[in-house]
């Protein structure tokens, strides 16, 4: 019957502990580099929602700042709304764009600063858009809200 010897115990329980070292530090590394790849892809969605948000502003910002520009308007005034014109031109499509020009200088029924909004909002957020349309967007002018007496 074959004997172990003391030597051979000491070299197979310094063999376990340092494979026992080896997994446990291979599982914390595996750990680590997922829990990284998380919060990368957090952080990345904070950044394009920040991103969604900035965008969205400009275009309210914009519409709100064109649709009241008048000939004896302040010059700061046209600049900033051609600032913000051209900052849509870089990243809106194309008939988007198009729409939000029809919405200030000839608005109608179907293309006018609210049918933009929900345009806009579908190009940011895609299927998180939902099934607003424009007659759900809050919008404010002298007189709406006021009930007509009979």
């Amino acid at each position: 019957m074959p004997t172990i010897s003391l030597m051979q115990l000491g070299i197979g329980l310094f063999s376990l502990t340092v494979l026992q070292f080896l997994l446990a530090l291979w599982l914390s590394e595996r750990f680590k580099a997922a829990l990284q790849r998380e919060t990368g892809k957090f952080l990345e969605s904070l950044r394009w929602d920040l991103k969604v948000r900035e965008q969205a502003a400009k275009v309210a910002e914009y519409m709100a700042l064109a649709r009241d520009l008048r000939v004896d308007s302040d010059p700061s005034d046209y600049c900033r709304a051609n600032q913000l014109a051209w900052e849509l031109a870089l990243w809106l499509p194309a008939d988007v764009y198009r729409a939000v020009g029809r919405a200030i200088k000839d608005p109608n029924p179907i293309v006018n600063p609210l049918s933009v909004v929900i345009d806009v909002r579908k190009v940011l957020l895609g299927t998180a858009a939902g099934d607003l349309d424009q007659d759900h967007i809050i919008h404010h002018a002298p007189g709406i809200g006021k009930q007509t007496q009979p």
